[in-house]
């Protein structure tokens, strides 16, 4: 088996399973949203952010922390982590339409930053229909079950490619 092609293969395994949050997040003009994206207690030391951009290579940072709360300059975005939890919510309060679009909860670590996207949609004022927090809850907890399922799935065939590979070593 060609180690690259091994490598390629553990790492999109664990750091897809790494962090995770809500794919999608609905918020009304003027009111605010809460997202939390999850991860893997074993990156606690690290430094998580908050970036926005269609892409996640070129995404703009718009909050960051190594600690458990900052907020950005005009005080609209924060990030608290809560690494004993594993988990760090982003808060962005006071919604306009140009907040609308892709972001991503990311992790900076040594070698690949672990990333995941959210698609922030944002709903004119006068067609407010609930909180701007429900929908995005909702999502997440649908998603859950399969998340965990997925995350077991991943593990159990990066253990599989472990073995091969070693068996495969030893002829």
């Amino acid at each position: 088996m060609d180690f690259a092609f091994l490598y390629f293969v553990i790492s999109f395994s664990v750091t897809k399973a790494a962090l995770s949050g809500p794919l999608e997040v609905n918020g009304s003009e003027g009111q605010s949203v809460n997202i939390t994206c999850t991860y893997s207690t074993f990156y606690h030391h690290l430094l998580k952010y908050w970036c926005k951009g269609k892409e996640q290579s070129t995404c703009t940072i718009l909050v960051k922390t190594r600690g458990t709360t900052t907020s950005n300059a005009d005080g609209r975005i924060s990030i608290t982590a809560d690494d004993t939890a594993g988990e760090f919510t982003v808060t962005m309060k006071q919604l306009t339409l140009s907040d609308q679009g892709w972001y991503w909860c990311a992790i900076t670590t040594r070698f690949v930053n672990l990333h995941h996207p959210v698609n922030l949609k944002v709903i004119e004022s006068h067609r407010s229909l609930l909180t701007a927090q429900s929908p995005g809850k909702e999502i997440g907890k649908n998603n859950s079950k399969y998340q965990i399922i997925w995350r077991i799935l991943r593990w159990s065939f990066l253990a599989i490619l472990v073995v091969w590979g070693i068996v495969t070593v030893k002829m």
